[in-house]
């Protein structure tokens, strides 16, 4: 399959990111001659789907989106060509959704039965169904498939990393989400080399920005909250940190993948600070200027491991620089987007 034709190199025209969110101009010339394509996207009405729609529509490809009947798609509707209703694990649909694509974007997972402890339809859905669509994919001549991982294929940790964790660290997950991602990972590296098809995991963090629809579920958020009412921010309420990563810097490194030959047959990890979960309070209070008393910090220790940076920049071009000053806007957002 061919695709659909050439974007202007640098200095004959330019992309506008769409909608803003990514804070730079796209210029095909920062990745040499870059094809539009025709890109499926699944998990599309999500936080991180809906950014890469943005994104993939900015830098000049065709987004099919799957989305449920009753999904919400009024904040990513202009930047999508085509939408697909089904479900992510419905065969049926995947040839709609698969039609002319010279991508598959898998990004969708069902947190239903993870959460409800029902093994046996996880496995079915989000192990089998990842499996099938990658299988759909190929047989379509779908020659790119970019899979939406995790960090939590990573739980133990080997000390002869020395605390900074490359993609070459073993996966040894602690969970059926983790496992899951780990699985698929493995048959994208078969595809690989069996198919010669360009497959890439991406594997962020805990995510934030502000959420475009479930703005409870944003990073923040119950901090936030508290102090608006009046509440304190206790290290009590929130414990310990975790690392984050911007969702517009997945949404950026999501169309590298794509885009980038060089990115095909590896795994990227998306982590760009740690942070203690009362940092973010912190943050939040010295923006509605609030006395520092409000905030209780948890002074507890740093996290043993970070995971490189280096593939990340090097090969998808994407710095995970934000650090704090990220999280403190992110912050000054969210406090709008609340107090709304």
């Amino acid at each position: 399959m061919e695709p659909r034709g050439p974007l202007t190199r640098a200095g004959s025209g330019k992309l506008e990111p769409a909608g803003g969110g990514v804070n730079e101009t796209v210029s095909s010339g920062d990745l040499g001659l870059v094809w539009a394509m025709i890109i499926a996207l699944t998990g599309s009405s999500g936080f991180i789907g809906s950014a890469a729609a943005r994104v993939m529509h900015a830098h000049g490809h065709s987004v099919t989106a799957l989305v449920r009947p009753t999904s919400r798609r009024e904040h990513f509707r202009s930047f999508v060509e085509r939408f697909v209703e089904g479900d992510q694990a419905d065969p049926g649909i995947w040839p709609e959704l698969l039609q002319n694509a010279d991508a598959v974007v898998h990004n969708s997972i069902d947190w239903a039965p993870l959460q409800s402890g029902d093994v046996e339809t996880h496995l079915r859905r989000n192990l089998l169904g990842s499996l099938l669509l990658l299988q759909a994919a190929h047989e379509a001549g779908v020659k790119r498939f970019v899979f939406i991982s995790s960090v939590a294929t990573h739980h133990d940790i080997s000390p002869r990393w020395e605390g900074v964790i490359d993609e070459d660290h073993p996966l040894r997950p602690s969970g059926l989400y983790g496992a899951c991602k780990a699985a698929v990972e493995a048959h994208l590296w078969s595809a690989h080399y069996s198919w010669g098809m360009h497959t890439v995991a991406l594997r962020p963090c805990a995510v934030y920005g502000v959420e475009p629809v479930r703005l409870e579920r944003s990073h923040g958020y119950k901090q936030v909250r508290k102090l608006l009412d009046g509440e304190k921010v206790s290290k009590q309420d929130f414990p310990g940190g975790g690392k984050f990563v911007h969702v517009d810097d997945v949404a950026l490194a999501i169309v590298r993948a794509v885009e980038r030959d060089e990115a095909s047959g590896r795994a990227f990890n998306l982590a760009d600070c740690y942070a203690k979960h009362t940092l973010l309070g912190k943050l939040a209070a010295e923006q509605m200027g609030l006395d520092p008393a409000m905030v209780e910090l948890d002074e507890g220790p740093p996290a043993k491991n970070m995971f490189s940076k280096e593939a990340t920049r090097e090969i998808l071009g994407v710095e995970l620089e934000r650090g704090e000053a990220g999280l403190r806007d992110a912050m000054g957002e969210l406090i709008a987007a609340v107090s709304k």
